[in-house]
C-alpha cells in the first residue's frame, strides 16, 4: 500500500518514550485489522467471529502509544518532516 503524494501524513509524537506514531483513520485500521485475521484465521470456521471478537481489542491497542503510556500524544509539526524519508511507523488511530 503506497503513500500517495498528495496524502496528507499526520504524525504523533508519545511523550513519555518519545515513538513516532501515524495517524490513520478507523476505516484503514478496520482494514488491517481484517488483512490480519485473514492471514491468521485464513479459511478456517469462526474467522468472521474472530475478526468481530477481537476488533474493540485492536482499536483499543491503536489508540495509545505501545509503550502503554496514557500520556496525551503530542502533534509532530510538519517543519521537522520536511525530507524525511519513509519511517518504519507504528499507527495510532485518534478521534
Amino acid at each position: 500500500m503506497g503513500w500517495s503524494h498528495m496524502e496528507t501524513v499526520r504524525l504523533w509524537v508519545c511523550s513519555s518514550c518519545h515513538r513516532v506514531l501515524r495517524e490513520r483513520t478507523v476505516d484503514e485500521a478496520q482494514r488491517r485489522h481484517e488483512e490480519l485475521v485473514r492471514e491468521q484465521c485464513d479459511t478456517k470456521p469462526g474467522a468472521d467471529f474472530v475478526a468481530e471478537a477481537m476488533w474493540p481489542a485492536y482499536l483499543a491497542s491503536l489508540r495509545r502509544c505501545r509503550c502503554g503510556s496514557r500520556k496525551r500524544l503530542k502533534p509532530v509539526s510538519p517543519a521537522t518532516m520536511r525530507g524525511q524519508l519513509a519511517l518504519h511507523l507504528d499507527a495510532v488511530v485518534l478521534q
